[in-house]
């Protein structure tokens, strides 16, 4: 089994938050990233979700992308890509990572290939092995499964 986790905000989301008056918070996502979790599952890859946030709204994108694994309000997001590593028997070499931010470098640095967006911060993109042609949140991740099953995305480590 191949693994592809990813972050939540400046991944599936584009990494901006509207408020309404009351505070509540709202984001918007990407079908076609909905699309390639199915077309991932189908070419045999499994998904999940390392965030930062513990918010309704990454809960309930966990549960609408069906996403069994799935880590919220995470500070050591390493420690946690083992923890799920360890638990699932998948290599980390066979992991794909998709971070955006600087605390995902770390992860960006020790998956077997670790993927930024294109408009993911200067550190995340040096650390990353792939810089996608997607932004956060307009498709990165069907982009990358795409190129994943194609074969225009290997794994080097």
């Amino acid at each position: 089994m191949k693994l592809i986790l990813t972050d939540v905000d400046g991944v599936l989301t584009d990494g901006c938050v509207t408020l309404d008056v009351q505070g509540n918070e709202t984001k918007k996502i990407c079908y076609r990233d909905l699309d390639a979790i199915g077309i991932g599952r189908r070419a045999g890859y499994e998904f999940g979700f390392i965030t930062g946030e513990d918010t309704p709204m990454a809960r309930s994108l966990a549960k609408r992308f069906g996403i069994e694994i799935a880590y919220f309000g995470i500070k050591n997001k390493l420690a946690t890509m083992a923890e799920i590593t360890a638990r699932t028997g998948v290599d980390v070499k066979n992991v794909v990572y998709i971070g955006d931010a600087d605390s995902d470098i770390a992860l960006l640095a020790a998956a077997g290939l670790g993927i930024a967006p294109a408009d993911a911060t200067f550190n995340a993109r040096k650390t990353a092995l792939i810089t996608a042609e997607s932004k956060g949140g307009t498709g990165v991740l069907l982009e990358i499964v795409d190129k994943l099953i194609a074969g225009a995305l290997v794994f080097p480590r």
